[in-house]
Parts: C-alpha cells; sequence; structure tokens
C-alpha cells in the first residue's frame, strides 16, 4: 500500500547551497518523491527573506511550490511556511473511503501540524479519530447509529470494537479519555500526536478491510448458483 508506506512530514532539501525544508510527498498525488527544482523566487524587505522553490513531481509531473522563510528562525524546520497547493489526499483511497466530515478535519490538522500549530493539530487528530470510529462503528452496526453518535469516545470502543482495544495502550485510552485535566497537567501533551495518527491508519486499513468484505459478501449473495 503505498500511500501508507511513510508518513507526511517535513525533510531537508538541499538546492544551490542553501538547505530548504520541504514535504516528503507531493501534494498532487501523495506518493513520496524526490521532487526537481524548476526555479527559486526570492523575496526580501527590511525584516523578512522569503524564498520559493517551484518543485515538479517526478511521479504525476505536476507542479508546486514550496516557500520558506529565512528572516530571524529558530529550528531549522520552522522555516517551512506553506505549500501550494496545500497537502490532500486526493490520490489516498484509504481516506477515500471515509466522510467529508472527517477528510475535512483530518487534512486540517495535518496541514496545521505542518505550519508548526502543534495543538490545534493534535485536538484536530484526537477528533479525527473520534468521527472516524462512529462511522466504522456505525457501519457495522446501524441500528444503533443514536446510541454510537451520543456516547463518549471511549465508551463507543468498549461497546462497538471491543476486538479491537488490545490496541489501545494504557497511554492513548488516557489521551482519549482525559480532557480538560490532561492537558492541564501535561504541558507537552501535543507530543502524543504520532499515537493518534497510528490508530487513524490502522482505523483507516480496517474500514477497507470492512468494505471489501461487504462488497464480496453482498457479491456472494447476489450471485445464482450454479446449475448442476
Amino acid at each position: 500500500m503505498q500511500n501508507n508506506e511513510n508518513k507526511l512530514m517535513k525533510i531537508q532539501y538541499e538546492y544551490d547551497d542553501q538547505e530548504y525544508i520541504i514535504i516528503n510527498k507531493c501534494p498532487h498525488c501523495n506518493l513520496d518523491i524526490h521532487p526537481t527544482v524548476e526555479n527559486r523566487y526570492n523575496f526580501e524587505n527590511n525584516t523578512y527573506k522569503i524564498s520559493t522553490l517551484s518543485l515538479s513531481c517526478p511521479s504525476c509531473k505536476r507542479d508546486y511550490f514550496i516557500i520558506n522563510h529565512f528572516d530571524n528562525v529558530g529550528a531549522p524546520n520552522e522555516r517551512f511556511i506553506m505549500s501550494i497547493p496545500k497537502y490532500s489526499f486526493n490520490e489516498n483511497a484509504l481516506v477515500k473511503n471515509t466522510s467529508q466530515k472527517f477528510q475535512q478535519l483530518y487534512m486540517q490538522s495535518i496541514n496545521s501540524e505542518l505550519l508548526g500549530h502543534l495543538d490545534l493539530a493534535f485536538f484536530g487528530y484526537v477528533k479525527s479519530l473520534e468521527i472516524l470510529i462512529k462511522e466504522i462503528a456505525i457501519f457495522q452496526h446501524p441500528e444503533s447509529e443514536d446510541v454510537i453518535l451520543f456516547s463518549n469516545l471511549n465508551t463507543c470502543l468498549e461497546q462497538f470494537h471491543s476486538t479491537n482495544m488490545h490496541l489501545f495502550s494504557k497511554k492513548l485510552l488516557e489521551i482519549l479519555k482525559n480532557d480538560y485535566l490532561y492537558y492541564y497537567k501535561t504541558p507537552d501533551f501535543h507530543t502524543s500526536s504520532e499515537l493518534v495518527k497510528d490508530c487513524i491508519n490502522y482505523f483507516l486499513l480496517y474500514l477497507e478491510m470492512l468494505l471489501k468484505t461487504y462488497s464480496l459478501n453482498n457479491q456472494a449473495k447476489t450471485e445464482k448458483p450454479l446449475k448442476s
């Protein structure tokens, strides 16, 4: 599964004796790539120095921009400003299986993380996971939709995802169970984002398996028996 082998992340990119921060995937086709620089544009005033790389994807052959700033920034990772277009899941079949609500919130969370808004990204990932888990529960138990919608996340997991509960470590359950108190006592709570994202990836794969099984079962029901 090409689209799920590596996570989206910021990486270093050397061009013309200058180090840039780019993303490791093409924002068009979602594949891991080493892009080619088509052009570079520099903008500068008394306060800011901005550099824009025009990159080309060797896979889909489409162009995009990565913008970095080189004024007084802290860590090199903070040079990244944005990509044009923003990262999306246009070619990601697993995310396409989900609702628009999940896709919008999950993409906003990822783009927030790229921009360094780690707290917002963390909250977005947790709510994305809740939406995904409840959508799967409703798919499997449509008769219990109202119960699922109005239950909290941990109750939904216990009642409708009991076969998956072994995947949830004590740490992850603590993250999902607590609200203000957890965030109040844990100043670096957003470092748990990777744990939540791994859980989202699992349930995206689980949803794909469910949809394939559902399709095969329906196909078997509609097939006519062979004549003897």
